[in-house]
């Protein structure tokens, strides 16, 4: 599954720069012990597993 963000038009600036974003999703199985990481860099993202 990839979620992704919807960026803004060419030459449009950004107010929320720096802020926290969330995104809820339901899966289809547990995520277990696999990673979810952010598509750009690779690097791994922060997660809040609810229940």
């Amino acid at each position: 599954m990839i979620v992704s963000a919807h960026p803004h038009a060419d030459g449009e600036a950004c107010g929320d720069i720096g802020a926290r974003r969330t995104a809820t999703v339901e899966l289809v199985r547990p995520l277990g012990e696999r990673a979810v990481l952010e598509v750009q860099q690779g690097m791994p993202v922060a997660l809040t597993i609810t229940g």
